[in-house]
């Protein structure tokens, strides 16, 4: 993040980029009303490294930023770890919808986040010791389904 406002953050790679696209990525990154409820909304100056955002603020304004720049190939490494699982599947849900032509690959050990993924690939220890889907990996069983029934009992303990 720069010591610029939010809508130059988002734009940095186009700086010449129409607000109606910054709007289109920072919704698909699910930061747009949030942004509209800062005090200058897209003007609002986020401070050196994005300070006045909050973690999960400064990851949705970075991918905005990717997003804008309308790759082929978007890697997501651990992108939305400090994005709760509702916004992390949402935002993956938009990004399933827009992709079209973009394939999406994204690391990550939120796995209700990552169930929704057409393909998903377990690694141990540096090794892919599963691939399917969701389902697909849950009727294998393996380390996939006791990752993802570690995570859930988890997540009902909470």
């Amino acid at each position: 993040m720069f010591s610029s406002t939010i809508r130059d953050n988002i734009r940095y790679s186009q700086p010449q980029q129409e607000q109606s696209r910054i709007e289109s990525a920072a919704k698909q990154a699910q930061i747009h009303p949030e942004i509209l409820n800062f005090p200058r909304q897209y003007d609002t100056l986020v401070g050196e490294r994005g300070i006045t955002l909050s973690g999960g603020q400064r990851q949705r304004t970075a991918l905005a930023r990717a997003l804008l720049v309308d790759a082929p190939i978007l890697i997501l490494d651990d992108a939305l770890s400090s994005v709760d699982n509702q916004t992390a599947t949402r935002i993956l849900a938009e990004l399933s919808q827009g992709a079209g032509r973009k394939t999406v690959i994204f690391i990550s050990h939120q796995m209700s986040a990552a169930a929704t993924a057409d393909v998903i690939l377990v690694m141990d220890r540096g090794r892919i010791v599963q691939s399917g889907s969701h389902g697909e990996l849950m009727a294998q069983g393996g380390l996939y389904r006791s990752l993802w029934e570690r995570q859930q009992l988890e997540a009902s303990l909470r």
